[in-house]
């Protein structure tokens, strides 16, 4: 059995079979490494005090399943406000870049119609989840083994083929082995689905690829299973974004926004 997305050897990060992508079992999915970018942020910023806000993860270019080293900067010290950026490396090829905005939580006084939803669905019973592949129906339509099939999921009814994508998510391995993967940097992984997600009507002879993630947190996920709902729209000239909401069973605690980029479905030639 698979024990994490990442294995550990000193400062090197080592990609597992589940951490795969889709289009190319050479290359990891954007997912792993979105939140790869998430673990070493908030490691370099614990003792702080603050909370990540925002997250901005920039591929520069396919990941491949390699060892990955992460180097940290502190951009923006403060007390109140604190940026930091981390780049991934595979060898000396700079692979993805990220930056974190960190900021401090106080507690206010908040009127009634100034808060965030309250919760609106309840997380899947024990044993409903599937892989999102076979939840999406994705079938044969990419390679069989990577972190597609690796993350379960479950979709909610009516979503499909009315105009976005909803699902209720959950990261079934630690994102790095034998650590345990805060329900943050779980939300971070996930998160990267939207693109998938938000496809779910555009049929089968179109997808996109995101070149971007952005991810604004205004409260820390709680559980096991997080939900995107997501939205996906694509001029004709094939570029494109995906706006995804985040929730828990308390209720939305973020957003998510991607750029994307049209690509031939597999096999829909």
């Amino acid at each position: 059995m698979t024990p994490a997305l990442f294995l550990r050897d000193g400062d090197l990060f080592i990609p597992t079979d589940a951490a795969r992508g889709p289009w190319n079992p050479e290359y990891l999915h954007g997912g792993p490494v979105t939140g790869l970018a998430a673990h070493a942020l908030t490691q370099a910023a614990a003792g702080a005090g603050l909370r990540l806000a925002r997250l901005t993860v920039d591929l520069l270019r396919p990941v491949p399943q390699a060892p990955l080293r992460a180097h940290t900067r502190l951009v923006r010290p403060g007390k109140r406000l604190q940026v930091l950026d981390v780049s991934l490396y595979a060898g000396d090829v700079e692979v993805t870049r990220a930056s974190g905005l960190f900021l401090e939580q106080s507690s206010v006084p908040v009127p009634e119609h100034g808060r965030f939803p309250g919760a609106a669905d309840a997380p899947p019973a024990a044993g409903e989840a599937e892989s999102l592949s076979d939840a999406a129906g994705w079938g044969r339509r990419y390679s069989p083994h990577g972190f597609h099939t690796t993350a379960e999921a479950v979709v909610l009814a009516g979503a499909r083929g009315e105009g976005h994508g909803r699902v209720w998510m959950r990261l079934p391995l630690p994102l790095v082995a034998d650590q345990t993967t805060d329900p943050l940097v779980t939300a971070a992984t996930l998160c990267d689905f939207g693109n998938g997600v938000g496809q779910l009507h555009l049929g089968e002879r179109l997808g996109s690829i995101n070149a971007d993630v952005t991810l604004y947190l205004h409260r820390p996920p709680e559980g096991e299973w997080l939900g995107l709902d997501s939205r996906s729209h694509m001029q004709d000239t094939g570029m494109g974004l995906v706006e995804t909401e985040l929730f828990d069973g308390q209720g939305p605690f973020g957003r998510v926004l991607q750029a994307t980029i049209a690509m031939a479905a597999p096999g829909a030639g």
